[in-house]
């Protein structure tokens, strides 16, 4: 009976422990979140008003992300076996660098900003989630209160983003473009102390060597075709991020029809994406309650396609991109706690970091592809609406697969996984011997 209790206690959004890891993990969050929004707004402007060509911009992003590929590789997965709270430092380190060196009007001191922002990204994108979901299995909380944690951390950052795109609109025209990202040097130094303090360490594999993880994880991905496919989906909707990430300011500035306000005020439309984006996480809890991940995403993968397919159709009416790009923010808040979900679903704790760290090989692959080539936005923005539907087919085909339970501790087993419905529908009866 005692025990009964003290399980109901852990799946319960009033428990002390969930409430404790909860305002830890948001709070901590929040603040990534916001230095990496402040940094979102005029990043492609700040560049743009250096004279500096569309081309070369795009060869900066490129930049960060190959950096992303190699040293965050490196870096992120040696959090394995260092720690995960000490790689989210790590993270809020090098993005003060990479916001320093946009004070220095030298292109070369922009690549070199560039590359350690790719490794922050790296320790920011995989770390925050990774230490989470360990804390979460180690504190024995249900499913359910996973759900909450990331569908909260979500809306919150959402939330973030839409304060803070007004907050680099006003310091941006007082200040100029470099002050938003002045203002998140501040919010990642905070981040740092609170971290510091509130956070414990975890670790993925602590007792193994720093080659080990990486073999493990390609043997893993071998023998496991379910991870393989959780790894395509994740790289080839994330490319489309990434895309979007460096187009969506050009692609406004070249519209011409119906034009709605000049000069674009780059922080409020930024803000009104992360309104979009918020709508998107907040109907992830509803959905995921009604249907599986592995069902509802397929149709967030078709409303991304057709996001894309209206940016290339009608490329020159402002408003119509605009609303496109508001589309496409609401499938990506969706597609954010649900991949996370999904990861915790199919990815073995102890390499967890390493393995989100081999999905970005094919998302900077494509990413290369595009950049070195010089595509015209029309080009870019099919290729985009392409790779949602492959990621479209790699779920449907996951979706007909059995959820993993080898590499799963026991007592993950039960908290993440839904019971397995039996195929063998006929009772074999006990034979009686005389």
């Amino acid at each position: 009976m005692r025990s009964d209790s003290k399980e109901l206690s852990l799946t319960s959004s009033s428990s002390s422990v969930f409430k404790q890891l909860q305002f830890n993990y948001l709070i901590g969050y929040a603040l990534a979140a916001t230095g990496n929004c402040l940094q979102s707004s005029y990043r492609y402007a700040i560049f743009d008003s250096y004279d500096l060509r569309r081309t070369t911009i795009e060869r900066i992003f490129l930049c960060a992300h190959i950096s992303t590929l190699t040293l965050g590789t490196l870096t992120s997965s040696l959090s394995d076996k260092y720690g995960r709270r000490t790689a989210c430092i790590l993270s809020a380190i090098f993005y003060i660098i990479s916001c320093l060196s946009l004070n220095m009007k030298v292109v070369w001191i922009f690549f070199v900003g560039s590359a350690a922002r790719g490794i922050a990204h790296s320790l920011y994108n995989t770390n925050f989630e990774a230490w989470l979901i360990h804390d979460h299995h180690n504190s024995g909380l249900s499913t359910d209160l996973l759900k909450e944690i990331l569908r909260n951390s979500f809306v919150l950052s959402s939330i973030v983003a839409i304060g803070t795109g007004f907050v680099s609109e006003l310091s941006a025209e007082l200040l100029g473009y470099v002050a938003p990202f002045d203002i998140a040097i501040g919010i990642y130094l905070i981040m740092i102390i609170f971290i510091l303090i509130q956070w414990r360490e975890n670790y993925g594999d602590k007792e193994a060597s720093s080659t080990t993880s990486f073999i493990h994880s390609i043997e893993i991905l071998r023998n496991d075709p379910r991870i393989l496919l959780v790894g395509l989906i994740t790289s080839l909707f994330e490319v489309t991020i990434y895309i979007y990430a460096m187009e969506w300011t050009p692609a406004l500035e070249r519209a011409s029809i119906w034009i709605i306000h000049e000069p674009l005020p780059l922080g409020i439309i930024y803000s009104s994406f992360m309104f979009f984006n918020m709508i998107g996480t907040i109907v992830f809890k509803p959905l995921s309650q009604r249907f599986r991940v592995q069902s509802f995403m397929l149709v967030i993968f078709l409303l991304t396609a057709l996001s894309y397919c209206m940016l290339v159709i009608v490329p020159d009416v402002q408003p119509v991109v605009l609303g496109s790009f508001c589309l496409y923010e609401f499938c990506v808040g969706i597609y954010l706690p649900s991949i996370s979900l999904l990861r915790s679903q199919y990815l073995p704790d102890s390499v967890r970091a390493t393995l989100m760290n081999y999905f970005r090989i094919p998302r900077v692959v494509l990413m290369v592809i595009i950049i070195v080539w010089d595509l015209p936005l029309a080009l870019i923005f099919t290729f985009c609406s392409i790779m949602s539907i492959m990621a479209f087919v790699c779920l449907l085909i996951l979706r007909s697969m059995k959820p993993p339970e080898e590499y799963f501790e026991p007592s993950e087993t039960v908290v993440l996984l839904p019971p397995t419905p039996s195929y063998d529908l006929k009772v074999k009866q006990p034979q009686i011997t005389s």
